[in-house]
């Protein structure tokens, strides 16, 4: 395959449609501002109706979506680079990192070279294809065919055009990438972002001895494009486990289920309604006052979190 990266698209400051400032919005759009992408909301947030429909239909695509994680962050990254929208590919290459898209990957994208499965070079060629004359070759289709129920093709089919129309306006726009993203056609690694560190004492092990799950944690839940920090309060009776988790700065409290504490892990599920609809499952082990573990987003992909209790005065 080419090379298919274009030169950047910049349009000048004084030419860009401005953003809307956070306080100027409803308070369930204020909420999604601040969980990523934030510079594309306040600047659709001009016409807020048209971007509910929006991301209604785009969290369907991403939540509701039968292709893997892995393929659609690649389809993505490919649009990006097609149509040369720097803000498309800034913000999902940390998508793609957390799908199992190696950074080597990455590169190998953006350079045209690589070695890609049947199927996955089938999705890089139906971009290429809809990029250039709007409908899949013979070729491709024979390729898509083989691999992909005909379910899956009209989604793959969808997930294109949604997002070329996204490099359309994002780049016509002028919206601008949040900063720490990487450039349109680079990559970066999850070391490039926050992770967490045992700040005393060995790394956290499942073992065989008791902890309390009990009490307020601070945690912190890392994304590669942005860290989340959040406040766990919970207790536990005879090994299951009741309480809620809030993000202070999104202004968003869930319940706790299907939470449980064996020795020393911690288990549970949050299901978020707004900014959008998310099910997250939480899975940790117990240190004392520590706590360290990972987090799978259903339909994202799974990311590390760590925290600490909060310590009462007695």
């Amino acid at each position: 395959m080419k090379k298919q990266t274009k030169d950047k698209i910049e349009r000048p400051a004084e030419a860009r449609i401005p953003q809307m400032a956070v306080s100027e919005l409803p308070e369930e759009l204020r909420a999604l501002a601040s969980i990523g992408a934030s510079n594309v909301l306040l600047t659709l947030a001009h016409r807020q109706e048209l971007m509910s429909a929006w991301l209604e239909f785009g969290m369907h695509l991403i939540s509701g979506g039968q292709v893997s994680t892995r393929t659609r962050e690649l389809l993505i990254l490919r649009v990006g680079l097609r149509t040369s929208c720097a803000y498309e590919w800034g913000n999902h290459v940390p998508g793609a990192l957390s799908s199992g898209v190696t950074a080597g990957e990455i590169a190998a994208l953006a350079d045209g070279t690589g070695s890609w499965s049947a199927a996955e070079a089938a999705v890089l060629d139906l971009v290429d294809d809809l990029c250039t004359d709007n409908c899949a070759s013979e070729e491709t289709w024979k390729a898509l065919t083989a691999a992909y129920t005909e379910g899956e093709i009209i989604e793959l089919v969808m997930l294109i055009g949604f997002y070329r129309m996204n490099a359309g306006f994002l780049n016509s726009l002028g919206v601008q990438a949040e900063p720490g993203r990487p450039g349109l056609g680079q990559g970066m690694t999850c070391e490039d972002s926050a992770t967490p560190v045992r700040t005393a004492g060995s790394s956290v092990a499942e073992a065989q001895t008791e902890a309390t799950a009990d009490g307020a944690w601070q945690l912190k839940f890392y994304h590669p494009a942005a860290t989340q920090e959040l406040r766990l309060e919970v207790v536990s009776e005879e090994g299951v486990l009741s309480g809620s988790i809030s993000n202070e700065v999104a202004g968003i409290t869930v319940p706790v289920s299907e939470g449980a504490v064996r020795r020393n892990r911690v288990t549970f599920t949050t299901v978020m309604t707004k900014p959008f609809p998310a099910t997250i499952e939480w899975d940790g082990t117990i240190d004392g006052d520590f706590v360290l573990g990972t987090v799978n987003i259903k339909g994202v992909g799974s990311f590390p979190f760590d925290g600490t209790r909060e310590v009462t005065s007695q």
